[in-house]
């Protein structure tokens, strides 16, 4: 007499949470908790033209029909293959950029995988206890902790320690002593398109930098409290080690990484987002001019006839003038000589 199958539960509940996910997330979900660029990047990817989120909600559901017919067997073979595309998900957000969508999703699979696993086990079918790891599922949850770790990384924000970091069009990445970058700053100080962005190339860069933060609170401009954290003493004892400072370090670590990461190896470091508000300025600044000296014609080109008798001959030159070129500047309309049209 065969056992009549029982309904595997938490698959079941699983599954269902996984196909109502998909269906959420295919639809646009009003909740932005996806804070990634890989979720824009991967809200619409298509996979022989069937959008993945779309292709999650009908393996889900399959899933579903099996944990309700408890086929616990043919459940964990379908969760096994549907764990393996999300590894090459998972490979393929690594390499590229990470998904918090997408993670959500794949820690749903492991979990329908996980419970068909335990409730083949306890049907009596499953292997021994030592015997039951699951290659598949370790290649996976290291490429989850990679994604988790990327998704860490990206939301740890550059720290600027100007205030116009969010609004600046141009960052500078610059270390107390560095000579030029210490120039650079004193050129640039002041401009509200500028964000300045400290690193540390040694340890006596982090207590600059905390210097200059103190000086900046008092109102000082950033050009001055750089010139004036130059001889700052180095903290005695465990005041090296105080909260705070830790906290700077690791801030001036992530922007030291962030220039690494660029490709970069020296200071100063420059970022550009859009077109800087300076040279704006400078084409408003050098528009006029270029509009008060209109473009000259071209000159006719050398002949030896002598000009037509109906034709003014060019002004002669005034002594101590360019021979070459003509006193009054060319204006639009001309007829192609020095001279303008009768």
């Amino acid at each position: 007499m065969n056992r009549p199958r029982d309904i595997v539960t938490g698959a079941l509940c699983i599954a269902l949470l996984g196909a109502a996910f998909c269906i959420w997330s295919a639809f646009g979900n009003d909740v932005n908790f996806c804070v990634t660029a890989g979720c824009s990047l991967y809200q619409d990817f298509t996979l022989g033209g069937i959008s993945l989120w779309w292709a999650g909600c009908a393996t889900f559901a399959l899933l579903a029909l099996t944990a309700l017919l408890g086929a616990a067997t043919l459940g964990r073979a379908v969760a096994g293959l549907a764990l393996l595309g999300d590894t090459c998900l998972l490979l393929l957000m690594a390499l590229t950029a990470p998904c918090v969508s997408c993670l959500v999703a794949a820690v749903l699979f492991a979990l329908s995988y996980l419970s068909f696993r335990q409730a083949e086990a306890r049907a009596g079918r499953g292997r021994e206890p030592r015997a039951r790891r699951s290659l598949l599922l370790w290649v996976w949850a290291a490429l989850f902790i990679v994604n988790v770790g990327a998704v860490a990384r990206s939301q740890a924000a550059l720290w600027p320690i100007t205030e116009n970091g969010d609004e600046a069009s141009v960052r500078m990445f610059f270390s107390p002593s560095c000579p030029s970058c210490r120039e650079g700053v004193a050129l640039l100080s002041g401009h509200v398109d500028v964000a300045f962005y400290p690193l540390a190339e040694n340890d006596n860069d982090i207590y600059k930098v905390a210097s200059m933060r103190r000086l900046l609170d008092t109102g000082m401009n950033l050009a001055e409290a750089l010139a004036q954290s130059q001889e700052v003493a180095r903290p005695s004892g465990l005041a090296a080690w105080s909260p705070d400072l830790l906290w700077l370090r690791f801030r001036m670590l992530r922007n030291k990484a962030h220039v690494f990461s660029s490709d970069a190896q020296t200071v100063p470091f420059f970022e550009y987002h859009g077109l800087p508000a300076m040279l704006v300025k400078q084409s408003k600044h050098s528009s006029p001019r270029s509009q008060a000296t209109p473009p000259r014609a071209p000159a006719p080109p050398f002949s030896a006839e002598p000009p037509m008798p109906d034709r003014p001959s060019a002004v002669p030159p005034q002594p101590g003038a360019d021979a070459t070129l003509p006193l009054e500047p060319q204006v639009a309309g001309q007829c192609g000589g020095p001279t303008p049209c009768p």
